[in-house]
């Protein structure tokens, strides 16, 4: 364990006047009902002590063990309710700093974890960092470890962690959440007037019908491939990538043939597709998806001469991912990421399925796929609006498991033993992108909707679902149907069709950054744990979980994770360490466990959930 060294200096961050502030109070210890009597010597790292709110009696023995300084992390309003003492009067008294820090963990940021950390470094002797329960302390001292410290942030959540933080999920989310710097990049670095012109240009090609012309320079589907083709090497040429780590664009095409109703004739069903190659050897060969359908129709199914903006469905989903290449290009990330603009989703989602397919055959390690298929107008009919969400649609029981002829019943009849129904693979990376978004309070969060897609609509996630793949759907929580699939017309003063003016670029780019943060997290955490277990060979209140170490090289440790039968997200973890077994105290017949790996830099995996096993 690394040894805090503290410096020499005066505090360049001490109020003055605290005490005309904070007015000095007689009172009882009786009135004063948050402090604490005594210095917790275990909750220390270095000379640095994490405390509760401190009493008279606490600050007085903290002084007598030689304290230099004393820093307040309460925020103005928690300090007006106590009474009992005067704080800083008494802290200066008794010949230490004392240093007001106010810090609320909403809005926590890199300027608090400055001021801490320069209070910190400038401080003579053993500081008492306190707020009112020790959680905020705890976070702060982990923020100061892995900044001014140089620890990997894993690391330091790990050694901070008992001393004030621990099970306490959001405090810990919030600390990832300011210093995860390449997520809060690549998030930033998405423009609404770069998808506002990308959603432009396509609608500018008429048609991306399928079966529409292919030779033109200026209309129809060729016209469209060929120019996300040439935005991709254009970004992949000015990526500034290290030998070995170039960026590939190619042309994936399937023949398909006529099916005498969608495909009335045989075509060449062509996907545009970017590959980010992953930094980490170990990591290399796991793929990252993200997907949208370039391809649009009218009223017609089989129309392929009239205009089809597509602006919404699926132009949105494309600009979302021709702008994380822009985003993602440029960043080292350990896995593989695939940006894909897909075609033949009007048709029947023969792009999609046809790569899923030939990835499944080529034995490639998807270990999941983003689709965003309508994503780009918050409105509905009438006043409706969700701006601030995104449904996020994941299936629950395995499509691949439930057609699998030789083993899928015998699987299933395992899943509803173990009440596993809810648990796959897909409704996992679901949560995951939740998860993400509540870390770093993005703008647009999902709405979980527990089922495969709407009624009667499909999506591509859904190939690569029947492949045996990891992949979800985002969908905009309020569709207005006048304006999908539908020839642009006036109709009793309504208009018809999906135009470019019913995309809202702003809103197109808070999902593109949900996308974004939820690739770089998954691409940079570790693999989930394999061959994880939930034992079950005696009866027992508590619950042991063994797994097999991750195989990345910078893994710090596991936690594992519970929630309530009925919970629909998960809602406690422990940190346990870097072990491969755990025991819980706590019944595995009340609770549904998960177990995930956490890199040096704070990264998680997804949650595997455990098999039930004797040993």
């Amino acid at each position: 364990m690394r040894t805090m060294t503290i410096g020499v200096c005066l505090l360049g961050v001490v109020l003055a006047g605290c005490s005309a502030t904070y007015s000095r109070r007689a009172g009882s210890g009786a009135d004063f009902r948050e402090g604490i009597e005594r210095v917790d010597t275990d909750r220390r790292y270095g000379e640095v002590y994490i405390s509760a709110q401190p009493g008279e009696a606490a600050l007085r023995e903290f002084a007598d063990m030689g304290g230099a300084t004393v820093i307040n992390l309460r925020i103005d309003s928690e300090m007006e309710t106590y009474v009992g003492y005067d704080e800083p009067w008494l802290a200066r008294d008794l010949g230490m700093r004392y240093v007001h820090v106010p810090v609320r963990p909403s809005t926590l940021s890199e300027r608090e974890v400055d001021r801490v950390s320069a209070a910190l470094a400038k401080s003579e002797g053993p500081v008492l960092m306190h707020c009112a329960s020790g959680t905020r302390a705890a976070a702060l001292l982990a923020m100061d470890l892995a900044t001014r410290g140089g620890m990997p942030l894993g690391e330091a959540i790990h050694v901070s962690a008992p001393l004030g933080m621990a099970g306490n999920g959001r405090m810990i989310d919030a600390v990832r959440r300011v210093l995860l710097d390449e997520v809060n990049g690549a998030t930033a670095s998405v423009s609404p007037e770069r998808i506002r012109s990308d959603i432009d240009t396509l609608v500018s090609f008429g048609t991306r019908h399928t079966l529409s012309d292919t030779q033109s320079e200026t209309r129809g589907i060729g016209a469209a491939r060929r120019w996300i083709r040439a935005e991709f090497e254009e970004i992949a040429r000015t990526a500034g990538r290290a030998r070995g780590q170039e960026i590939g664009v190619e042309f994936d095409s399937h023949a398909v043939e006529a099916d005498g109703r969608r495909i009335f004739e045989d075509v060449e069903v062509v996907n545009v597709k970017m590959t980010i190659p992953g930094s980490m050897p170990e990591a290399r060969e796991r793929l990252y998806y993200v997907v949208g359908h370039y391809d649009s129709r009218n009223s017609g199914t089989n129309d392929v001469e009239g205009d089809a903006p597509g602006a919404d469905d699926d132009g949105s989903g494309t600009a979302v991912c021709i702008e994380l290449a822009r985003v993602l290009s440029r960043m080292k990330l350990d896995s593989t990421v695939v940006l894909m603009p897909v075609a033949g989703e009007e048709q029947g989602l023969f792009g999609a399925r046809a790569h899923a397919k030939a990835a499944r055959e080529q034995g490639l390690d998807i270990r999941g796929v983003l689709s965003n298929d309508i994503v780009g107008d918050p409105t509905g009919p009438g006043d409706l609006e969700a701006r601030d969400q995104i449904r996020l649609f994941s299936e629950g029981l395995p499509i691949a498991m439930m057609s699998d002829p030789r083993g899928g019943t015998q699987a299933l009849a395992t899943v509803r033993s173990y009440a596993m129904e809810s648990d796959s693979a897909s409704r996992q990376l679901a949560r995951y992108v939740a998860e993400v978004a509540r870390m770093h309070d993005l703008a647009v969060k999902p709405m979980l909707v527990f089922r495969p897609d709407r009624f009667l609509r499909g999506g591509d996630h859904t190939g690569f679902n029947e492949a045996g793949y990891p992949a979800v759907r985002f969908c905009e929580v309020y569709e207005n149907y006048d304006r999908q699939h539908q020839d642009i017309r006036v109709e009793d003063g309504v208009q018809y069709g999906d135009l470019p003016e019913h995309v809202d670029e702003g809103y197109l780019a808070d999902v593109a950054r949900l996308n974004a943060a939820a690739i770089v997290h998954l691409a940079n955490a570790p693999s989930p744990p394999n061959n994880t277990r939930i034992m079950v060979a005696e009866l027992a209140n508590d619950t042991t979980l063994r797994w097999d170490a991750s195989p990345e090289p910078d893994v710090a440790g596991y936690e594992v994770v519970w929630r309530a039968t009925t919970a629909p997200e998960w809602e406690h973890f422990e940190d346990v360490g870097d072990v491969t077994e755990a025991t819980i105290d706590k019944s595995k017949d009340n609770w549904f466990f998960g177990v995930r790996a956490y890199d040096r830099d704070g990264y998680r995996s997804p949650v595997v959930i455990p098999r039930a096993a004797r040993e």
